[in-house]
């Protein structure tokens, strides 16, 4: 059965899917996680770091700042409203 938007029509059904869906997804996730080595978490760590940088990488760690401050910013926002 279709799922309708407009209806719940076999949303029942959409629920289950992806409830199935993504206990697999956790599991694949899990499994590669464990399967990675110190150098490829090093690697993709420093990718999603890179993704956005308040400025040139320094060694007094200030990105990991600006990212803590960023987030409990957003948290700040999100608790207000």
């Amino acid at each position: 059965m279709a799922t309708n938007p407009h209806d719940g029509t076999g949303l029942p059904e959409w629920v289950d899917t992806w409830r199935n869906t993504g206990r697999l997804l956790d599991a694949e996730r899990a499994a590669r996680l464990a399967a990675m080595t110190e150098d490829e978490a090093r690697r993709m760590s420093l990718a999603l770091l890179d993704l956005w940088r308040p400025g040139a990488r320094d060694e007094e760690g200030a990105e990991l700042v600006a990212h803590q401050r960023l987030f409990a910013t957003a948290r700040l926002r999100s608790s207000r409203s």
